[in-house]
């Protein structure tokens, strides 16, 4: 048995297999999915930012994506202060949620919201 993996396999009994190269052009293989995209994209509109809107439900937080319909009914938004950068955090549709969620901020995340009239 050892002589025969010394020797190996005969040359008339070796097994040939070409090496076969693949040509993977990732421009031309994808172009597909870039023109689907692209299609979607066009369909769906200008992109317009709409922030969060936050609900509070069984001591959790909810941040939920609204309509853009929606934006003119929301007269509070949430302001995030991080060293030099202000961070809109969302809205809110009045006075009453828009305190509850600050001052949920302050207890468990010892970070303060400032509430800016739209």
């Amino acid at each position: 048995m050892s002589r025969a993996f010394r020797e190996g396999v005969a040359k008339n009994k070796r097994v040939r297999a070409p090496v076969r190269r693949r040509n993977w052009s990732p421009v031309r293989d994808l172009q597909g999915l870039k023109a689907r995209t692209q299609a979607t994209g066009s369909q769906m509109g200008p992109l317009v930012e709409i922030p969060a809107m936050v609900r509070i439900e069984n001591e959790h937080w909810v941040f939920e994506r609204i309509e853009e319909g929606t934006l003119y009914n929301i007269t509070h938004k949430l302001i995030l202060h991080e060293g030099d950068q202000v961070k809109v955090i969302g809205g809110t549709t009045d006075m009453h949620t828009a305190m509850k969620v600050a001052q949920c901020m302050a207890q468990k995340e010892n970070r303060i919201v400032m509430i800016q009239p739209v």
